[in-house]
C-alpha cells in the first residue's frame, strides 16, 4: 500500500488510508487525503486527483492565505473554506509582532500543544462539518498551508474516530517533518522567520516546533483530546453530531474485508 501521492506541486500530500485499526483491519485508502496548500498543483497533478475521484476540498486557511495563494481544484470538486486561524497561535504576523515586542523568547512543544487544544475548543462545528462530509463517502482533501498544524488536528480526529491507535496517529503527524521542502519554504524562506529570530538575538532552535512535526506534540494533543472530551466521538457528539452520522463516518473511514498484516510507516512515507 502506498499512502503518499507523488505530486509535482504539494510535497505534504498523503492518504489517511492504510493505517492499522485497533481490533484488526485498516483505514480505507482513497477516501480522505491531507495536504499542504494546493496552489502548486500542476496540470498533471489535477489529472491525478481527478482520476482519484476527489469530490470535496476543505481549506482550513484564513481568507488572506486563500486570497494570496488560491487553490487549484480538480474538476468536479466542491470547495469549502473553514478558517481555523482566529486563534493567535496560528497567525504568523501576530507571532512576529510578539517576537518584535520582546514578548516571546521561545515557542516550544507546550505552546504548540496548547494551540492545538485551542483549535479543538474553538472550531468544533467546523470539524463536525468535515466529518459529516466524510460520512457521505466521497473522496475528500483536507488542507491548510503547510499541511501540518490545522490539518494535523483534523487528521487526528478522523483517525481517532476510525479507531487508529495513538502510536499510528502520532506517526502520521510526524511524517510532515519529512516533507521538508514545503515546511522549510513556508516557515523560513517565505516568512524569513529564522533570519528575523537571529536579528533579534534569539535562537531559532527555541522556535523549531513551529516548523517541525514533533511526535511529542501530537501525542500530548491526543492525550488532551481523550482527557478533556473522551476521544473524537464524544468530542464530535458534543458539537452536534448524532450517533448515526458518526457511525457512517467511521464506516467510510475503515476498509472492508479481512484485515491484513499491521504495517508501519517508514521514512519513504510508504508502508
Amino acid at each position: 500500500m502506498q499512502r503518499r501521492l507523488d505530486l509535482d506541486g504539494p510535497s505534504n500530500f498523503r492518504d489517511l488510508g492504510g493505517l492499522p485499526v485497533t481490533g484488526g483491519g485498516s483505514t480505507r485508502l482513497g477516501r480522505v487525503f491531507r495536504a499542504d496548500r494546493l496552489c502548486t498543483l500542476s496540470d498533471a497533478d489535477l489529472g491525478r486527483l481527478e482520476t482519484a475521484g476527489i469530490r470535496h476540498v476543505f481549506d482550513l486557511r484564513s481568507q488572506t492565505e486563500a486570497d494570496d495563494f488560491p487553490d487549484r481544484l480538480p474538476s468536479g470538486a466542491a470547495y469549502t473554506r473553514l478558517s481555523m486561524t482566529s486563534d493567535e497561535t496560528f497567525q504568523a504576523r501576530t507571532i512576529y509582532e510578539r517576537i518584535v515586542e520582546g514578548e516571546i523568547k521561545s515557542y516550544g512543544e507546550a505552546e504548540m500543544v496548547a494551540g492545538y487544544v485551542r483549535i479543538l475548543q474553538n472550531f468544533g462545528p467546523s470539524f463536525a462539518r468535515i466529518v459529516g462530509q466524510v460520512a457521505q463517502g466521497e473522496p475528500t482533501i483536507i488542507h491548510c498551508t503547510a499541511g501540518k498544524d490545522r490539518t494535523g488536528v483534523a487528521a487526528m480526529l478522523l483517525l481517532d474516530l476510525a479507531g487508529v491507535a495513538a502510536e499510528h496517529v502520532v506517526a502520521d503527524y510526524a511524517l510532515s517533518s519529512e516533507r521538508r521542502p514545503s515546511l522549510q519554504r513556508d516557515h523560513t524562506e517565505a516568512n524569513s522567520l529564522v533570519p528575523m529570530l537571529e536579528d533579534y538575538g534569539l535562537d531559532p532552535a527555541e522556535f523549531a516546533p513551529l516548523w517541525e512535526a514533533r511526535p511529542a506534540v501530537m501525542a500530548a494533543t491526543l492525550e488532551q483530546l481523550h482527557d478533556r472530551w473522551g476521544g473524537a466521538a464524544p468530542y464530535l457528539a458534543a458539537v452536534g453530531m448524532n450517533d448515526s452520522d458518526l457511525e457512517a463516518a467511521r464506516a467510510c473511514l475503515r476498509a472492508q474485508g479481512p484485515s491484513g498484516p499491521q504495517v508501519a510507516v517508514n521514512k519513504s512515507g510508504r508502508h
